[in-house]
Formats: C-alpha cells, sequence, structure tokens
C-alpha cells in the first residue's frame, strides 16, 4: 500500500535496514528502467545516526551507497534528507517488516562490521550491466557475457544492499552481483506499507512480491561463498 508523505514526517519512523529507493530522470537512469522495466534505478541502505553530525545534519539519518555524486564514485554515507532535496526523480521509502527487523538486530554487529569494511571501495559500473542484461544467463557456452559471478572487490548499488542485509540475517543465500535494484524492491522483507517521500505518486510494480531465497543463482555455477566476501 502507497502512501505519499514528506521526508520530515516520517523520518523518525526510519529505521536501520531500511531501503530508500531512488528513480532518476538521467540518461543513465533512462537506461535501467528499460533494461529492467522497472520505475527504480538506484537502492540505498539506511544505516544510523551521523557518527559526527554538523549543525546542519544533526536530525538527519545517514545511509550507505554505491554511487556516482557529485565527482565521487564508489561506497560512501550521505545524508537521507540531502539527498532527497538535491535529487532529480522519484524516492520511496522501503520499511523493512517486523520479522526481519528482529533478524537485523540479532545480527547487527556483522551488518554494521561489513558495511563499514565497505567504505571507499570503487563503483562497479561493468556488474551491474551484466546484473541488468540477462540474456545469456542460462546458456551453456555465452552465459559468461552477462551473468555475474559474486565479487565483491567493487560494488554497485543494489549489490552493496543485498549483501548488506545477507549479513545482516535479512536475506539469507543468494548471489548480490546479480540483483537489480528492481529486484530488491520485489523481495518480499518489507511491510505492506511504503511510503513516497519525493515525486509524483508512483507505485512499483510487484513491490514485496519475490522470494529471495537463492536469487540470482544459474545451475552449474558454485553456490558457496567466495573467499573475499
Amino acid at each position: 500500500m502507497l502512501s505519499h508523505k514528506q521526508y520530515e514526517d516520517v523520518k523518525h519512523l526510519i529505521a536501520p535496514g531500511d531501503i530508500i529507493a531512488f528513480g532518476g530522470t538521467s540518461l543513465f537512469s533512462r537506461w535501467t528502467k528499460l533494461t529492467t522495466s522497472s520505475v527504480v534505478t538506484h537502492t540505498a541502505l539506511v544505516i544510523d545516526s551521523p557518527d559526527t553530525p554538523t549543525d546542519q545534519h544533526l536530525n538527519d539519518l545517514t545511509m550507505i551507497e554505491a554511487t556516482s555524486i557529485k565527482g565521487k564514485k564508489g561506497v560512501m554515507h550521505n545524508y537521507v534528507g540531502e539527498r532527497i532535496r538535491t535529487y532529480k526523480g522519484d524516492i520511496w521509502w522501503l520499511p523493512l517488516h517486523n520479522d526481519a527487523k528482529t533478524s537485523l538486530e540479532q545480527n547487527w554487529l556483522q551488518f554494521h562490521d561489513f558495511l563499514a569494511d565497505q567504505l571507499n571501495k570503487s563503483y562497479d559500473i561493468w556488474q551491474l550491466f551484466g546484473a541488468a542484461i540477462d540474456t545469456f544467463d542460462d546458456h551453456k557456452w555465452f552465459r559468461w557475457l552477462t551473468y555475474n559471478r559474486r565479487k565483491f572487490n567493487r560494488w554497485f548499488c543494489s549489490e552493496l544492499v543485498a549483501e548488506g542485509l545477507r549479513h545482516g540475517g535479512v536475506l539469507s543465500e543468494l548471489n548480490a552481483s546479480e540483483t537489480t535494484p528492481k529486484d530488491v524492491c520485489q523481495f518480499n522483507i518489507y511491510d505492506r506499507r511504503y511510503v513516497q517521500l519525493k515525486g509524483t505518486p508512483k507505485p512499483i510494480p510487484q513491490f514485496n512480491t519475490l522470494d529471495p531465497e537463492g536469487w540470482g543463482f544459474v545451475e552449474g555455477f558454485e553456490k558457496s561463498r567466495l573467499s573475499n566476501e
């Protein structure tokens, strides 16, 4: 169930592990919408309050994202409110359901430490291309063209979100490197109510309907965890 509210009115309800989803208007965002058939082009993960808040951001929330913004590329912290103010496009808040929140609480240190270790790693736009285009994923000889093996030395947005939630116990075994922003929004880990924070009211198709168990694996590829995870 979609509602439309201002960030300042719901900020106190947003919790670590919740997703902030974006639907951009740039050329790259339009390409992502075309290849994934989705209104969502980017996802970020709410973590906790700022480590060293300034007066301007004292009451703002922090999220972690793998992105390219203002001349910076890679995994970085940004303030939710600031991103909402400056972003050109649609923005949604996707709150985790109660069971997912409980799992995150039980795995909080693993979740927090994993994400802290990813800060400043490079942005991986090529893996995002592979995740979005799955034409040859099931082909015996040509799957290497579009299928992403799990590789976490660099990140794209939804890959970081999915793997962070896996470390937080919210998601079980899956291939985060094959997880698109559309997939993250469709995983059935959210409360049935979600909120659009910016843009003309626009529901996310198939929101909260997809079982994420084993997502992104292709028969014949190793499912065990990689040594560099």
